[in-house]
């Protein structure tokens, strides 16, 4: 046997299959196994680019930010400056710290599709049934299961009894598949394979034995495994933006350092000395506290949507949320209620009289031919029946239980229901969209799309395209349209979907599923903040459009494109099309990657829906991946956002919430970077002017880590004072131009002043031990007070309250506080090198204050003014 497992194993004969696998019905021998092992490995899924706590932790360490702060540790260190070094060694640690928790937290799918196979199976080994360890298993064993087991590789039955297989993780139908030993067609696909289990599928009903053909990487949950393993996560643009961000501060810090140093030099200097002045800049001027303050952020913003019935399992995919520009959702459940009801049936005779109304009498009083459709129905669909006080209670697909429901009503036998029997021939699945049953002796029943029936029936031509309009009519009137179809039974049970030809279609079940009440307007609302919405789902195209025009969408069949539209259609082609596409109708989850990754092509920051296991290598490749709160483990453990309630609502409320965390990430930014510059201006004009230094590292790092940074935090629980000013479509980039220019232009003017402030200090006769004691409490005090200015850039700040973010109020009262202590309490004073200053100077201070709340709310003017 070769090293590449079997292949079609379902297409052989049972026979041929032990002949191809070197085995038999007694399974293998030990020394057959032990070779088999050697050359198969185990049957697990390999985690090769899982990361270890070693990596992870050294990857925090990459930042140019951390780079900087360990080379001015490094110096102060070298100067002796001990209480320096500790306090940015202190600063490193909780910003590396913060970051490691973070990733550290991050659950990984690859283990979530591992945990699929780790159990132990009942095998067949030397003619005897054992229990061994699951990741023992190799192609040619011979493995047993039964109710409740978890099957453990890829394996082709030989034996069963009334087995049923749930495989809702690799199909995602919910719906359990009947399984028997019969040979299936070469080209069947995974859905198809009636005579093969899966690993990682679970048995609901029966027995079977089976001989096992694929492990571990190899088996269906295997390859898609490799395809998550192998598609990388979307860096969010908070991430994009923080590294362009840091590098960029890092080149600059540099060159001015490097200016400094050999200006420095030049002139005398000692270089001990400019080895001081060249730390005070570097930490001067690196927003220690920017990483500690997102952190905060995007966990305050992940709480908040957790209340909403949204949980955020990546942390920095909270302000993503924010970013989205397109939203790409699922129409069953997430836009309607998910709740199928009956509301008409219609046999052949009615499409071809084009009789469309759709009436409670249509159920209530059903005619021969109605009549033939519920009974025929009954042996395709699966729905448990109890009885409970002698009334049957019906459990399964809301449409089944419709169905069910409608019998017990009209006294129809509902013994198929309640029949050991396996009626079933060949499962529904979304590839073939129909089901075949035994219906007795002579027929076969059999239940689809009705666009799929219809095109494999006896009809004419000409019947076909009135039946064909009659389902595009209804179709666009919302409901959800069922077939049925009888077939004559062949001699043999040896069927498959290619011989479902020239069969008689008898009708069809109307069904509708209604928007979800608030679904509309929250549409709405997403869409005026200049989010789109798409709707993507496997529904006809009709049924597709009446929902999109529910939702208040002004479509047409011009606003749809179908799978088929799409896999007929080069990227090229679509990239031209898609732009002005409202619905995706009959997609697969492979056209759903497909159709995301185009969208992303065009620059769009997309959220996606999805619920299978095949959604997900398309929910981890998008900016946002949605799961809703019914869907596999393995769609949630890709998924950035899993919704509890499955409903459209909760994504809009996430994303408004999403916007609040952006706002808050960028005022934060531009209010942490407006101060950073200080530090450059003053220590930097100091040297150039041949004054003495007002602060040292000390001091500078202080006020930025332990200060400033209070307010900082504070914006987390802010709320977004700005949103109706903002504009409707949102920048991919978080550190746009204009919060750029803002931090910039802010920080620069405020810089300036505040070094001429010290020079004109100096002018005066006040001691340099109490100017600087004096500068440092106006340094401190302004990067406080200009805080409720920064809770708005497009807002005047007397347009809304200043006070309102009671937690930004008690962070500058704190901080304040911490700023008197640091300056009157003797052994702080001596720490930082301060003294106490008399009570007459207060008047600078408050002077300083104003005037910086003047200059702020006057550049914000002058942004607001010429359009940024």
């Amino acid at each position: 046997m070769k090293k590449d497992n079997l292949v079609n194993p379902w297409f052989f004969e049972e026979n041929d299959l032990y002949q191809k696998l070197h085995t038999s019905h007694s399974g293998l021998d030990t020394l057959k196994v032990a070779d088999r092992q050697q050359e198969y490995g185990t049957n697990e899924i390999a985690q090769n680019h899982k990361a270890t706590l070693l990596q992870i932790i050294l990857d925090q360490f990459t930042s140019p930010l951390i780079f900087i702060l360990i080379l001015a540790a490094m110096l102060t260190g070298f100067l002796s400056e001990w209480v320096d070094m500790s306090v940015i060694i202190f600063a490193i640690l909780i910003n590396t710290g913060l970051g490691f928790y973070q990733e550290y937290q991050a659950e990984n799918t690859l283990a979530t599709l591992t945990t699929y196979i780790r159990n132990r199976t009942r095998v067949i080994r030397n003619s005897r049934e054992i229990e061994i360890d699951a990741k023992d298993l190799v192609p040619g064993d011979v493995i047993v299961f039964s109710y409740g087991n978890r099957v453990a590789a890829d394996a082709r039955i030989i034996e069963s009894t009334n087995l049923k297989i749930d495989e809702a993780i690799l199909t995602g139908e919910s719906q359990a598949v009947n399984k028997n030993s019969g040979i299936i067609y070469e080209s069947a696909l995974v859905a198809e394979r009636t005579n093969m289990v899966h690993a990682g599928t679970l048995v609901v009903e029966g027995f079977g034995k089976a001989v096992v053909t694929s492990i571990g990487k190899n088996t269906e949950i295997g390859k898609i495994a490799e395809l998550v393993s192998k598609t990388q996560h979307v860096k969010t643009p908070l991430q994009h933006g923080v590294t362009k961000l840091s590098w960029f501060i890092f080149f600059v810090i540099l060159i001015i350092i490097g200016g400094i140093f050999a200006l420095g030099i030049s002139q005398g200097v000692p270089v001990l000395e400019m080895l001081v002045l060249s730390a005070a800049v570097a930490v001067g001027t690196v927003p220690e506290a920017l990483p500690i303050a997102l952190t905060v952020i995007l966990s305050v913003g992940a709480t908040f949507i957790a209340r909403k019935k949204g949980i955020i399992r990546k942390l920095a995919s909270a302000e993503t949320l924010g970013s989205a520009t397109l939203i790409m959702t699922d129409k069953t459940g997430t836009l309607t209620e998910a709740n199928m009801k009956l509301v008409g049936i219609f046999s052949l005779k009615s499409l071809l009289n084009n009789i469309k109304g759709i009436s409670g009498s249509t159920i209530n009083e059903l005619e021969p031919l109605q009549y033939e459709l519920v009974a025929q129905a009954l042996y395709n669909i699966d729905v448990a029946v109890t009885d409970q006080e002698g009334i049957s209670i019906f459990e399964g697909k809301p449409f089944e239980k419709n169905i069910a429901q409608l019998a017990y009503d009209h006294k129809i036998d509902i013994a198929p229901l309640v029949s050991d029997a396996n009626h079933l021939v060949i499962p529904f699945n979304s590839t073939h969209k129909f089901s075949v049953a035994h219906y007795n002796d002579t027929y076969y029943s059999i239940m689809g799309a009705p666009d799929i029936l219809i095109a494999r029936s006896n009809l004419s031509e000409q019947d076909k395209k009135q039946c064909e309009s009659w389902i595009a009519e209804m179709s666009e009137s919302g409901n959800r349209l069922i077939a049925v179809a009888k077939m004559p039974r062949k001699n043999n049970d040896d069927l498959h979907t290619d011989d479902i030809s020239a069969i008689e279609f008898l009708g069809v079940f109307a069904f509708h599923d209604p928007v979800r009440a608030g679904v509309p307007k929250a549409i709405s609302d997403i869409e005026s903040r200049g989010v789109r919405v798409i709707m993507i789902t496997g529904d006809l195209p009709g049924t597709a459009l009446s929902v999109g025009k529910s939702l208040g969408w002004n479509v047409d069949q011009t606003h749809i494109l179908t799978g088929n539209d799409i896999r007929s259609s080069t990227d090229q082609a679509l990239l031209e099309i898609i732009p002005q596409i409202k619905i995706f109708a009959r997609v697969t989850p492979e056209d759903k990657l497909r159709i995301g990754g185009l969208y992303q092509q065009l620059g769009e920051v997309v959220a996606m829906t999805g619920d299978g296991v095949n959604d997900a290598p398309a929910l981890k490749a998008m900016d946002i991946g949605i799961s809703l709160g019914s869907a596999s483990d393995v769609a949630k453990s890709a998924a950035s956002l899993v919704l509890l309630d499955d409903n459209f609502e909760t994504i809009t409320a996430s994303i408004t919430e999403g916007r609040r965390i952006l706002a808050n990430i960028q005022k934060t930014f531009m209010y942490l970077l407006s101060n950073s510059l200080d530090a450059v201006f003053i220590v930097a004009g100091s040297f150039l002017f041949g004054l003495p230094l007002p602060l040292t590292a000390l001091q500078i790092i202080w006020v930025n880590m332990f200060t400033g940074s209070l307010p900082a935090i504070a914006f987390a629980f802010d709320e977004d004072l700005d949103h109706e000013k903002r504009p409707k479509k949102y920048h991919k980039e978080v550190f746009t131009t204009e919060v750029k220019q803002v931090a910039l232009g802010i920080g620069t003017l405020s810089s300036v002043f505040l070094f001429v402030l010290y020079v004109l200090l100096l002018k005066t006769e006040i001691p340099l031990e109490i100017i600087r004691s004096i500068f440092f409490v106006c340094f401190t005090i302004y990067i406080l007070v200009i805080a409720f200015s920064f809770r708005a850039i497009h807002r005047p700040i007397w347009s809304y309250n200043p006070f309102s973010n009671k937690r930004l109020n008690a962070s500058i009262i704190l901080a304040l506080a911490l700023t008197t202590i640091t300056v009157t309490v003797p052994w702080v004073q001596s720490i930082f090198g301060l003294t106490a200053f008399p009570i007459k100077y207060l008047g600078i201070i408050f002077g300083w204050v104003i005037f910086n709340i003047v200059l702020v709310e006057g550049a914000k003017w002058w942004f607001r003014r010429n359009g940024n």
